[in-house]
């Protein structure tokens, strides 16, 4: 009897051995993974920082073969995919962050605009929502522009309306919201909102910005005034080979 009591003791004992060195050889292969997946990252942010874009693409994707859950790589590539306009990827990804790390607010803000640049305005709405009740979160006017720009788009005027208010409130200078406001007044009809809301983002931005020369230019034009014509020469002055200096010329050549 205490023969087989022994026997099975050393039974037992092997057992846990073999099963803690088992679990030993899983724990040293996955730190090698990680290991080599920071590696592969590094060198993908090296490459990116070098312009070097495909190569950094095939690093990251290397480096989330070793370690998928790897943020910042999933960042990096989906803000990659998203400046490409392969803005299916760019969701993967950025999502992809947001499961490993819920806070990761660069991550959730690009998120929205992607969906902002896919027309999908109610998930746009839901992430910068989420975004505004973040105590952490420091950009609160870009979250309040971009849910404005949501409602806009969905045709919620007022609501677009009161944040891109809030977020000029936040930040004055932002004639982004400005411009945006001179929009949704104009959608509802309102002109003389709308013009002043134009005049306001162009003293912001006197130097940079065609959008407001363009939309001001346009109402001035339909009421027959002739200040239309300065600010769609503005407008092309500005930025000469951009899209919105050809329609401010299109404009031009309506005279």
């Amino acid at each position: 009897m205490i023969l087989q009591k022994s026997w099975a003791f050393w039974l037992i004992a092997c057992a846990i051995v073999l099963i803690a060195l088992g679990c030993a050889g899983v724990d040293k292969k996955q730190e090698e993974s990680l290991k080599t997946a920071q590696w592969h990252y590094e060198m993908a942010a090296g490459y990116f920082e070098s312009n070097e874009v495909p190569l950094a693409i095939r690093e990251l994707t290397f480096c989330l073969e070793n370690n998928p859950d790897h943020e910042q790589a999933n960042y990096l590539l989906g803000f990659i995919y998203m400046g490409r306009r392969n803005y299916t990827k760019a969701v993967v990804h950025f999502r992809d962050v947001l499961r490993v790390n819920p806070k990761y607010h660069f991550a959730k803000n690009n998120l929205g605009a992607v969906f902002l640049a896919m027309g999908r305005w109610q998930e746009a709405e839901e992430v910068y929502l989420e975004l505004l009740d973040e105590p952490l979160y420091t950009t609160l006017e870009l979250a309040h522009n971009n849910v404005g720009w949501a409602y806009y788009n969905m045709r919620r005027y007022s609501e677009a309306l009161e944040h891109f208010r809030m977020a000029s409130f936040l930040k004055p200078e932002m004639c982004l919201a400005d411009n945006n406001l001179g929009l949704t007044f104009e959608a509802m009809n309102n002109r003389s909102e709308a013009v002043s809301a134009y005049r306001r983002a162009i003293n912001k931005c006197p130097i940079n910005y065609q959008e407001p020369h363009l939309n001001l230019g346009k109402i001035l034009q339909e009421q027959g005034d002739e200040r239309a014509r300065l600010h769609f020469q503005r407008c092309v002055e500005l930025q000469p080979n951009s899209t919105v200096a050809e329609r401010c010329r299109e404009y031009l050549r309506l005279r």
